[in-house]
């Protein structure tokens, strides 16, 4: 064949349909498209292969071990769900029950790890993705951290399990590996906000969960309490739902009463809504004296000039609590107050369906305080405290509930007096860590105004 050319004719060759699928595929083939192609045929034969359910966890998981490799900010993200609805996801690994949050922090940790050797570039002054940021986490909170974890390692000398100590300690770490290293990957104002906001909306999605349970009456009979159902989303209890509701309803509270302009604390007004309903739902008192709080801290924070009001508010009930341990002031006075609470003629021996929760309760610390008694120094050992109640339940309450329903005597039972005082020190280095930060915040914030 010939075509004309600018100084002649010049010969052209057709190629064969061979020879041109080889040059495309020539031009085609990189690195990056053969490790795709690798992995989608990994992924089909994973999905083919396997049984359930890895046949579907197992490409997941992979592909969120691949994203959070590259941004581990992506784990960061998925918290938020994998915290509440993680029990529906139960590993076991060497005898070890695992769930989506636990793999999503050995993800951000490997994220981190690998960070190092990825994206190098020179004009990069810390060493990671470029996404990275210096660590801000004060230091003494995270020798607050550490401490209550050597803690909680020496009170395994006395476990009864060890297999549970291990387990406790675990979360502990996670926590620690989330704050020294999740704290990196939140450097600008719009990630906090994304955070914020996940973590609103996976409250939203348990609160429901709990109105679906509350109207399909889906529950154990043991939940019952004035011919209703007391919700309890996926966390088996009402009262640990309640503490989870609680987090997200005090952000979209603080949005709703703080929020700069209207579009914000009409979506925070909804949000609190929803999630203040499914509150209520469950029925819990120590969640709603837990949400009075604080709502009461927000408003001595947030609103100045409501603080004199909010001080003497604090400074009455000190003193009524003060007249009423004295014996000046009558209990005939604030015996409504403990009709509400359900705390008045409680039996342990035969305990009637309205005050059999509180009764069940008071079993539960007054265990939790014989222990601590017992072993004062370094307790029963960290989460041993369902594997010794057998030895010191009271009347009818055999069965533990897995803790002490409060975490003061919980953790006093099970690291002593020296685990007692970690864990109020870390609480304190909690506190002094907000208390900075709000000032640095106050502190900029009026510089920007002014």
């Amino acid at each position: 064949m010939h075509m004309p050319g600018v100084s002649g004719w010049n010969s052209v060759r057709d190629d064969s349909w061979f020879d041109t699928m080889l040059s495309t595929l020539r031009s085609r083939v990189s690195l990056s498209n053969l490790t795709g192609l690798i992995g989608a045929l990994l992924a089909l034969f994973m999905l083919i292969a396997l049984p359930d359910p890895w046949n579907i966890r197992l490409p997941l998981y992979l592909l969120v071990l691949v994203l959070c490799i590259l941004r581990p900010r992506v784990a960061l993200y998925l918290m938020p769900f994998a915290v509440p609805w993680g029990s529906l996801d139960a590993i076991t690994l060497a005898g070890l029950n695992l769930n989506s949050a636990d793999v999503l922090v050995a993800f951000l940790a490997a994220g981190w790890l690998l960070s190092y050797s990825l994206y190098p570039t020179r004009m990069q002054a810390i060493p990671g993705p470029r996404d990275h940021t210096r660590l801000y986490v004060p230091r003494f909170l995270t020798l607050a951290i550490v401490g209550l974890l050597c803690v909680m390692i020496l009170s395994t000398i006395g476990a009864i399990s060890v297999s549970a100590s291990l387990k406790e300690i675990s979360k502990w770490a996670e926590f620690l590996v989330l704050i020294l290293i999740g704290s990196q990957y939140i450097c600008t104002r719009r990630q906090l906000w994304t955070i914020i906001v996940l973590v609103c909306l996976a409250g939203i999605t348990q609160a429901f969960y709990g109105y679906v349970q509350y109207f399909f009456n889906l529950g154990p009979e043991a939940f019952i309490r004035d011919a209703s159902l007391r919700v309890y989303g996926t966390f088996g209890q009402p009262n640990p739902f309640a503490g989870y509701i609680n987090i997200p309803l005090s952000i979209t509270i603080a949005l709703l009463l703080l929020g700069r302009d209207w579009i914000t604390r009409t979506l925070a007004g909804l949000a609190t809504a929803l999630l203040l309903g499914a509150e209520l739902l469950t029925k819990s008192r120590g969640g709603e004296i837990a949400l009075a709080a604080a709502l009461l801290f927000i408003v001595i924070v947030g609103m100045p000039r409501l603080r004199p009001i909010a001080s003497l508010g604090v400074i009455a009930l000190l003193g009524v609590t003060v007249f009423f341990l004295t014996g000046w002031l009558p209990s005939s006075v604030l015996q409504p107050v403990q009709n509400l609470l359900g705390l008045n003629q409680i039996s342990f021996t035969n305990p009637s369906a309205a005050d059999y929760s509180t009764a069940e309760r008071l079993a539960h610390w007054i265990a939790g305080v014989h222990m601590f008694i017992d072993h004062p120094f370094l307790g029963v050992g960290i989460g041993n405290y369902p594997n010794a109640y057998p030895q010191y339940y009271i009347t009818i309450f055999v069965n533990s509930l897995g803790h002490a329903h409060d975490y003061y005597i919980n953790i006093a039972a099970e690291t002593g007096f020296i685990g007692l005082i970690a864990f109020l020190l870390f609480l304190m280095a909690i506190f002094v860590a907000g208390g900075d930060a709000y000032q640095i915040i106050n502190q900029k914030y009026r510089q920007a105004k002014a």
